[in-house]
């Protein structure tokens, strides 16, 4: 019996999973997107019809601008993922360059595409924290309980925690691709072509 046909047609199969993938993530970033334009409208709003609130206008619209930050940057993350998986598992050959997309989009392998979402996360959690502090000082002022603090507190734990995780892990190391693309120059001269 020959397994090949078998074969392709699951690896077909599973780039029109990851093609799944790549359109469930590009929704997502235009969800995000709209749902932070909506946010920063909404402290337009507040700041130009100054309207009582539980808030003062001006926090009320500090905290809609931070909730519009903490969208836009997960609109971010999921453009990053969707770009990611599509040059690795769909279109691998594509050369970046012709698509006309920014160096720093380019994505080499799945570790990098880790290392870049894990960085990424760690922002928008230190954003989700700073929105999450915003909140409760507002709202409860310079008398925070004890107990409030240390729930507030727990947060920026995470983050260094995951920081220093992050950093332990070093999933794909700043500047080797570079160093090794500096190496294959210097080794060959600049006009000459590598290996």
């Amino acid at each position: 019996m020959d397994t090949q046909p078998l074969e392709r047609k699951f690896a077909i199969g599973a780039r029109l999973a990851t093609l799944l993938a790549v359109g469930a993530s590009s929704v997502g970033a235009l969800l995000m997107i709209f749902i932070g334009l909506e946010d920063t409208a909404h402290a337009v709003w507040i700041q130009i019809t100054r309207e009582p609130g539980a808030l003062p206008p001006g926090d009320a619209t500090a905290i809609h601008l931070i909730s519009a930050l903490d969208r836009f940057l997960m609109a971010i993350v999921l453009l990053y993922f969707a770009y990611g998986i599509y040059t690795l598992f769909i279109r691998p050959r594509e050369d970046p360059e012709t698509l006309g997309v920014p160096q720093w989009l380019h994505v080499e392998g799945i570790g990098q595409l880790k290392q870049t979402l894990a960085e990424v996360t760690v922002v928008v959690l230190f954003v989700l924290f700073l929105r999450v502090a915003v909140e409760t000082f507002v709202a409860q002022g310079p008398e925070i309980s004890w107990r409030e603090m240390f729930k507030l507190l727990t947060l920026p734990i995470s983050i260094v925690l995951l920081a220093a995780a992050l950093k332990l892990a070093e999933l794909h190391p700043k500047g080797a691709s570079d160093k090794t693309s500096r190496h294959s120059a210097s080794k060959h001269g600049p006009g000459e072509p590598g290996p």
